[in-house]
């Protein structure tokens, strides 16, 4: 069920108006978080607010995070929101596969076909990403919470701390075989100048969309994100001067009409463009 999303707008589920808001603003996917968004005095609010959106027809792709595994609340928030409707379960706090296997293997007794996506919040867990992002088929994302991440490496403040920890979520995809991860959020909702610049590094690095907590973080982020005209048409131009499409596995090449090799992750990243660019298209005319 994975999708290209520039951006995905967090939301508490409990807070009935900021979820309306959600729905009806920009961004291309909606999460309703039960777990650090959500005292527990509101948790069975949250749930119960989630699993009736989810019962529904919901007006954007909607995600949801649980709480983690160890946690009073994982199962029953997971039992509540698997409906057909929920595109991916957003799991926090991931350190062992026995914890992603056993949600993995709830999804299956509840006949929901959500994705996975791996929150990454410790150094532990960093160290054994690979392992983690491959305890599942489910899975489809891998991500950093950054705060407690933070926290748990004792890294300073400074927005750059973490591109190690950044720069293997994007390795340890690619080597598994995912699309590439969107970037954690940026805290500092009222800094958009520094949010443009952490999307562009992100961007560069190999990111792929971001996770927002506010509204006003969209814009910037879809603007980062889309693809340019330059890009748009370098793609195309790319695509249209293959002459040799023919796939015989991932470490095949293709000869482009000017004799030139290009190779698959070029090429796919090319379709990945022209694929966003259409997608783009289509909802500026709905």
């Amino acid at each position: 069920m994975s999708q290209l999303h520039r951006s995905y707008l967090y939301v508490p589920a409990h807070r009935g108006r900021f979820v309306e808001k959600a729905y009806d603003g920009d961004a291309d996917a909606v999460v309703l978080d039960l777990e650090d968004g959500v005292p527990s005095t509101a948790k069975d609010e949250a749930r119960k607010v989630a699993e009736e959106i989810l019962s529904g027809d919901p007006p954007k792709p909607t995600y949801v995070r649980v709480n983690g595994p160890g946690t009073p609340w994982c199962r029953a928030d997971i039992e509540a929101v698997a409906a057909p409707a929920l595109r991916g379960l957003r799991l926090p706090k991931c350190e062992r596969t026995d914890d992603i296997r056993q949600v993995s293997g709830w999804l299956d007794a509840l006949g929901c076909r959500a994705d996975i996506h791996l929150l990454i919040e410790s150094a532990y867990g960093v160290e054994h990403a690979f392992q983690l992002v491959s305890a599942s088929s489910r899975i489809s994302m891998i991500g950093l919470g950054e705060a407690d991440l933070r926290a748990d490496l004792f890294a300073g403040s400074d927005e750059y701390a973490l591109d190690l920890c950044r720069s293997k979520m994007v390795l340890v995809s690619r080597a598994a075989g995912l699309a590439s991860p969107a970037q954690s959020v940026y805290p500092a909702v009222r800094d958009l100048a520094g949010l443009r610049e952490s999307c562009t590094v992100g961007k560069a690095m190999g990111f792929f969309g971001r996770f927002a907590i506010h509204p006003d973080q969209i814009p910037v982020i879809h603007d980062v994100y889309s693809p340019t005209v330059e890009e748009i048409e370098e793609a195309r131009l790319l695509i249209e001067a293959l002459n040799s499409s023919v796939e015989t596995d991932s470490h095949s090449v293709h000869l482009r009409g000017d004799g030139q090799l290009v190779a698959p992750p070029v090429i796919a990243k090319a379709r990945r463009v022209l694929q966003l660019a259409d997608a783009l298209q289509e909802v500026a005319g709905a």
